[in-house]
């Protein structure tokens, strides 16, 4: 390994693990969210309130990802597609909610099948690819 590329991984490194510990982190938080919807749908009132909680705190999850994708970016000079992944993934989790809080079921539900989706892609991806990749 050359020393330039030595001190890019070194650079890269302390934000790839915060992005990864993140989407990790929301990967499972949005698995939890389908349980309290499930729950909520299912009867048990108590679990709506477990539900927004877990939508404001994933929200300040993935706005910590994007931040560290976007210091990825740029400070460390890493791959565009981890910001990208992130921007959509925090895209659609922002749609979900605005459907959640107009109590559009019938279009939160999905959103959220495919945002559990998209954020396991995303934390799969960000485990096996990005130290492969760097900016051309």
């Amino acid at each position: 390994m050359t020393d330039a590329t030595e001190r890019r991984e070194r650079s890269t490194a302390p934000f790839l693990w915060a992005w990864r510990v993140l989407l990790t982190v929301a990967a499972a938080g949005y698995l939890f969210q389908a349980v309290s919807a499930g729950q909520f749908l299912q009867g048990d009132y108590a679990f709506l309130r477990f539900h927004q909680v877990g939508t404001t705190t994933l929200d300040v999850v993935m706005v910590l990802a994007l931040l560290a994708a976007g210091a990825l970016r740029w400070v460390a000079r890493g791959p565009l597609l981890p910001l990208l992944g992130t921007l959509g993934v925090f895209a659609v989790s922002q749609a979900q909610a605005g459907t959640g809080a107009a109590r559009m079921v019938w279009l939160h539900v999905p959103l959220g099948v495919v945002l559990i989706g998209l954020v396991w892609l995303l934390a799969w991806y960000a485990w096996t690819s990005v130290r492969r990749e760097g900016r051309r």
